[in-house]
């Protein structure tokens, strides 16, 4: 269903304390799994339905060298629209339309300079 929030990004500079943290508050597991882009992602595994090859709507990546962060995605049908919008409506493009494995993201930032990212699901031509 598009228009919904989809997939939470945490970035963290110590991924086995991150992970630990994680699975004892919650009761998660944590899998590492090869990225789309061939980096390590370590996703939570919260015991639910899987959305698409076993992701269950988030994981944690390794960013030594950044501050930690999260990105929240919201999964659309048409980035391109989507992001005409933000910016007729005072927001601005952080990260434009780019290829992510075999789908599609961006990023934007709210008027009030809040990041979030959009992912479509449409294949790569």
């Amino acid at each position: 269903m598009a228009n919904t929030f989809d997939w939470i990004e945490i970035g963290t500079r110590d991924i086995e304390k991150t992970a630990a943290f994680y699975e004892e508050v919650f009761g998660w597991r944590v899998v590492r799994k090869d990225g789309a882009d061939g980096t390590a992602v370590w996703i939570f595994d919260t015991g639910g339905e899987p959305r698409v090859e076993n992701l269950r709507r988030g994981g944690m990546w390794l960013r030594p060298h950044h501050e930690p962060d999260v990105v929240v995605y919201i999964l659309v049908d048409d980035i391109e629209a989507t992001l005409r919008k933000v910016t007729e409506l005072g927001g601005r493009i952080v990260i434009p339309k780019t290829p992510q494995g075999s789908c599609w993201r961006a990023a934007f930032a709210d008027p009030d300079g809040n990041t979030l990212a959009l992912w479509e699901e449409k294949a790569v031509a």
